[in-house]
């Protein structure tokens, strides 16, 4: 759903899950770019891969690759 000036709606965010960040983040994003890039390229192919556009979302498998992303965020900060 997109509001009149192109925008997301802020209900359809959330904040971004790095420390001190309240970046505001869509739905299908798991944190604002500034942090995702931070992320080390294999754990970022493999929170897109248990992803599967969606399809896996939820999935134990993307739980496990969200947690390693923000783990390595968090180390990284």
């Amino acid at each position: 759903m997109i509001d009149t000036n192109g925008s997301a709606p802020a209900d359809l965010t959330h904040e971004c899950p790095a420390p001190a960040c309240t970046g505001q983040v869509d739905p299908d994003m798991l944190m604002c770019p500034r942090h995702w890039y931070q992320v080390p390229r294999p754990l970022r192919r493999a929170v897109w891969i248990a992803w599967r556009r969606g399809a896996g979302a939820g999935s134990p498998a993307h739980r496990a690759a969200m947690r390693a992303a923000i783990a390595a965020v968090n180390r990284a900060a």
